[in-house]
């Protein structure tokens, strides 16, 4: 069977794209169909051909209308019969408007030849003109089609134009042929540009859906990758946990010293094995955007603060001196989380502390508050003086130090809404820029010596770092004291003895000794040998290694006027010693009485552990023990649910990977206890688990459970949650 079209790419083959291009077709062949009819009907009621050729005119419009009908069969039936057979409507339809071609050709012929160019045949060859141009466009993606159907329409009636004879016959011929002609080639030329954008269009698609489909094959595999780093981290804590747990049960009272010290490593090497299955867990979450993360009000000065005084000793012992300086117009509290936030600074510390070129590493903490409850902190970790450039320090590289501490701390902070930029500096050093959001709650500044104790004491501040030198000058003066600053041993006596001739002696010298000698300690000395200025009271700042030496501790006792603070300075512990040693005030006293007063009438912390697993139960309580609670233990969540029925508890620790989720069904009967009872006190109640997921916190914390801690259980982890739910002042 003869084919008017047949498909040769995949354009062409693809059943979508080919009945977008028939509807098309389909549609605008409706118009000229009714139009064809009607404008020739009009040409034999207002011309002379009816009148002349009465007879002949009946055939031509009876032969049109049996045309038109047929080919109206499979336009208006188009959605019916297209979708049976699309290939074939498209043959079928091509036939029958070839069919109508002819017999158009056929009027045109039978006009020229009777009337020849003049009255209705000039009307009726303008006509086709039109519409073998607009028909041209709309039958284009067919162009062997169109060709055909063109010629069928044209050629006859040029012919025939040019038979008649005359001048004006042979022109109107002519002007036909070449009409046609640059039909068809205009055809042709729509026709590759119509299937060069489809096919353009369909590779474009194709390309599209594979990456689409690249794109669903690769997250199911990070997912996949995911979910066996997350089980085989929940799998390796557990192990790790049980060998933590027997170590920890091992009595190190027993022990020599040598033995201690081997226990201890073991502890630190099965710590730094969790801390390397947690990182890789976390990096997970990050690539894949998983990662949850908490939101707990706390005191950022403090936290700040024991970052610092955490790393101190470490510092010291690499031969590093810290400094540091904080924005005093800080926020007293905001919410955010703390714990990833000390895990970023702890990580680029260490790095920083490691790869140090000098003897000096300094901290500066900064907070920009864009909106009223939200801002931004900025913490610079740099082995350079400070301020000396900022993060778009022109001079300054961006480090490409790989890692993956560094790179789970930029992805935890840019979950936390901010950057981290390790920049280099050949002249000025390293620099870490860390940018965390987080929101403000209030603004109130605790500040010591607000009831003024010091108001009217002098100081004298001797070889302070320029670092922080004016700083803390400031920071004493709040307090109601007036500073000086000197720098070098001889100048601090002359000072001393200066004001002391003068009458106005200094109250208080705070001397800061360097790490690589004992400068401090000579100062001192040569102080005391002064008789007019040897009863100054005299605060060294050293590390502890120094306050640790024989010759420290001897001269610490000789002279009672003499104290130590660990480097580096911390405003609360200063303000306290110099309380204590300006106003003969012994605090640590002070707060002894009310802490034995406290004692006899606050009672022990009763906690509540849910736990089924016999180790973890002696590990747990033991550690509550050590940290001054009371500890009840229920096997299982039915029995921890009556037990809170009889007594009364302070904390509950409900371990969450108990079987048949009985910890979740425990969790709500508490709770609903508490809304039956309309209790006014709410039980704090710490999920205790290896999965960290975010499905298994949403399912935790919608059952009534208020916080979690992570299996295994570190000393240090179950502390803080007893400070965060126990101490509330």
């Amino acid at each position: 069977m003869f084919h008017f079209f047949v498909p040769g790419s995949k354009v062409q083959k693809d059943r979508a794209i080919m009945r977008e291009t028939d509807a098309r077709v389909a549609k605008y062949s409706r118009r000229g169909l009714i139009l064809n009819f009607l404008v020739f009907v009009l040409c034999l009621t207002f011309g002379e051909f009816e009148k002349k050729e009465h007879n002949t005119a009946i055939v031509l419009v009876t032969g049109l209308l049996l045309v038109t009908l047929v080919r109206s069969y499979y336009l208006f039936r188009f959605d019916a019969l297209y979708a049976r057979a699309p290939a074939r409507w498209r043959n079928q339809y091509f036939f029958a408007s070839c069919l109508g071609a002819a017999w158009w050709s056929v009027i045109l012929v039978t006009l020229t030849w009777v009337q020849g160019m003049r009255d209705e045949t000039l009307v009726m060859w303008l006509y086709s003109v039109v519409f073998y141009s607009s028909v041209s466009n709309v039958f284009a993606p067919y162009r062997h089609f169109l060709t055909l159907y063109l010629a069928i329409g044209q050629i006859p009636a040029a012919i025939t134009a040019m038979l008649l004879g005359d001048a004006e016959g042979i022109l109107y011929g002519c002007i036909m042929l070449v009409f046609y002609i640059m039909l068809s080639h205009q055809g042709k030329v729509t026709s590759l540009a119509y299937w060069e954008r489809l096919e353009a269009h369909y590779s474009l698609r194709e390309r599209a859906q594979g990456l689409e489909n690249e794109k669903r094959t690769s997250q199911a595999q990070i997912e996949l990758k995911n979910e066996f780093l997350v089980n085989l981290g929940q799998e390796i804590r557990s192990s790790i946990s049980d060998v933590m747990s027997t170590l920890s049960l091992i009595d190190d009272s027993q022990l020599s010293e040598h033995h201690r010290e081997l226990l201890t490593t073991a502890n630190k090497a099965a710590g730094r094995q969790i801390d390397l299955v947690n990182n890789v867990v976390d990096f997970s979450k990050i690539t894949t955007k998983t990662l949850v993360l908490e939101e707990v009000e706390f005191d950022l000065r403090r936290v700040l603060e024991k970052f610092v005084q955490d790393f101190t000793l470490d510092a010291h012992q690499q031969g590093i001196e810290l400094y540091y300086m904080f924005d005093p117009n800080m926020p007293l509290r905001v919410k955010g989380d703390v714990a990833r936030l000390n895990q970023i600074l702890a990580t680029l510390l260490n790095h920083t502390l490691k790869a140090s070129r000098i003897e000096h590493v300094f901290i500066e903490a900064r907070f920009h508050q864009e909106q009223d409850d939200f801002g931004e902190l900025q913490v610079i970790i740099s082995d350079s003086e400070k301020n000396v450039a900022g993060e778009n320090d022109p001079e300054a590289q961006e480090s490409d130090h790989n890692g993956i501490g560094l790179a789970i701390c930029k992805g935890l902070a840019a979950c936390m809404g901010g950057s981290i930029h390790l920049r280099e500096n050949k002249n000025r050093g390293n620099r870490i820029f860390i940018n965390v959001a987080l929101q403000v709650v209030s603004h109130d500044e605790r500040r010591f010596g607000s009831e003024q104790k010091l108001r009217g004491k002098r100081a004298l501040l001797v070889d302070l770092p320029d670092s922080n030198a004016n700083a803390l000058a400031d920071e004493l003066n709040a307090w109601g004291m007036s500073t000086q600053i000197v720098a070098g041993q001889e100048q601090a006596v002359i000072r001393l003895a200066e004001q002391a001739g003068a009458g106005i002696p200094f109250d208080l010298v705070l001397i800061f000794t360097k790490l690589n000698n004992m400068n401090g300690l000579a100062l001192s000395r040569e102080i005391v040998s002064h008789p007019e200025i040897a009863a100054v009271k005299q605060i060294i700042a050293m590390s502890i290694l120094q306050s640790d030496s024989p010759e420290m501790k001897f001269h610490l006792r000789s002279y009672p006027q003499v104290c130590v603070i660990e480097k580096p300075i911390m405003r609360k512990r200063l303000f306290d010693v110099a309380v204590q040693k300006l106003l003969n005030f012994d605090l640590d006293d002070e707060r002894k009485t009310p802490e034995k007063e406290t004692s006899t009438a606050v009672a022990i912390p009763r906690v509540l552990l849910v736990e089924d697993h016999r180790v973890d139960q002696m590990v747990i309580s033991a550690m509550l023990k050590k940290l001054g609670c009371y500890v009840q233990i229920a096997q299982d969540g039915l029995e921890a649910v009556e037990i809170v029925e009889q007594e009364r508890f302070d904390l509950v620790l409900m371990d969450y990977d108990m079987k048949e989720a009985d910890s979740l069904r425990a969790t709500q009967k508490i709770r609903q206890q508490e809304r039956d009872t309309h209790s006014m006190r709410h039980l704090p109640i710490v999920a205790v688990t290896a999965a960290q997921t975010e499905s298994d916190q949403e399912q935790y914390r919608a059952a009534g459970m208020d916080d979690y801690i992570a299996k295994p259980i570190r000393y240090d982890d179950l502390e803080a949650r007893l400070q965060r739910w126990l101490d509330k002042d």
